[in-house]
């Protein structure tokens, strides 16, 4: 059973859950109006099925993976250099323990929250500590993710911010500074080309899709990684006139997951009704297995890494935050 702790502070309130240390809710008070920038599914609070995994369980605002992605995938036939990657075989549940199991809440009070949980004796990782700080006298949350290690090795890993998409299209605004662009390999077009330099011009089925303003019409799914982030990321409510910065530490993390997705998973519990853009700092190429992102893969042969450093003479520290603001 899910437990939950509240974050009460003078710019808004929030609600972290111990499963999958979720944060499923949070209204920030932005100019004296409450402000609702995060996706919240449907179904939350609704499924207690063992078999689907915890996050999907839950799934909303704020979530990490270690490792991130699981692999099972398929390339293009026009990605031969992803090819034989994508082929690895699951493991494990999608985004590692950090997205499935019941963490432990060990302290909080109205204005922060610490969750920890502990993995299986046989992994590299020892604990994973997850701190939610409510910023003072700011609409904002601050986030750490602190990993402790049984020996030193690689592991990819990731942050899962999911934000809400407006009916209409197009009036999410996305901006990011980032080196270049690809598609996911399990979504390219035989003929489409897969990098891209601007996030208002990315191929999709021989042509090019506007995805610096979402979403997409007609209604669609699609992945994309931007590598080598130089900026922090904003995303604008044309029409509401608020928006969000999502900030996070680019040298951990240099990389930025596109996750549009709008109504166009099936099956349970998704059954067409989610949608969502998750907005995912990564060290780690796509959502694969993270053995291709810590071995030679088209992303880190760039100089782009893909993985983080595990050590255990010092936690890793991995922060990023969320701050909500008026146009």
């Amino acid at each position: 059973m899910s437990l939950s702790h509240k974050l009460r502070w003078s710019h808004g309130e929030a609600t972290i859950l111990s499963t999958a240390a979720m944060l499923a809710d949070a209204t920030f008070q932005v100019d004296g109006k409450p402000f609702k920038p995060f996706a919240r599914a449907p179904w939350l609070g609704t499924v207690d099925d063992p078999s689907i995994v915890g996050h999907l369980r839950v799934l909303a605002g704020d979530f990490v993976g270690l490792p991130f992605g699981t692999g099972g995938r398929r390339a293009g036939p026009n990605l031969p250099e992803w090819g034989s990657l994508l082929t690895q075989p699951a493991t494990g549940t999608i985004h590692g323990p950090t997205a499935h199991r019941e963490w432990d809440i060990v302290g909080g009070d109205e204005h922060s929250v610490t969750l920890s949980l502990d993995y299986d004796p046989d992994s590299v990782v020892r604990k994973v500590e997850r701190v939610i700080t409510a910023r003072k006298d700011a609409p904002a949350l601050d986030f750490v993710m602190r990993i402790f290690a049984r020996h030193k090795a690689p592991i990819s890993a990731g942050l899962h911010p999911n934000f809400r998409m407006p009916e209409t299209p197009g009036r999410l605004e996305l901006k990011l500074d980032f080196e270049f662009g690809l598609t996911h390999p399990g979504q390219t077009a035989q003929g489409d080309p897969q990098e891209f330099k601007s996030l208002s011009a990315v191929p999709k089925d021989g042509a090019r899709v506007d995805m610096s303003h979402i979403p997409l019409s007609p209604r669609t799914d699609k992945n994309v990684q931007l590598c080598g982030a130089r900026s922090s990321l904003t995303g604008t409510y044309l029409d509401e006139g608020m928006g969000f910065e999502l900030d996070w530490d680019r040298e951990l993390l240099p990389t930025l997951m596109i996750w549009h997705t709008d109504g166009g998973i099936q099956g349970e519990p998704w059954n067409g009704q989610f949608r969502a853009v998750g907005l995912e700092p990564l060290a780690s190429a796509f959502d694969l297995h993270t053995d291709v992102s810590t071995g030679p893969n088209p992303i880190n042969t760039r100089g782009i890494k893909t993985w983080v450093d595990l050590d255990p003479a010092k936690p890793l520290e991995i922060r990023h935050s969320i701050r909500a603001f008026a146009v």
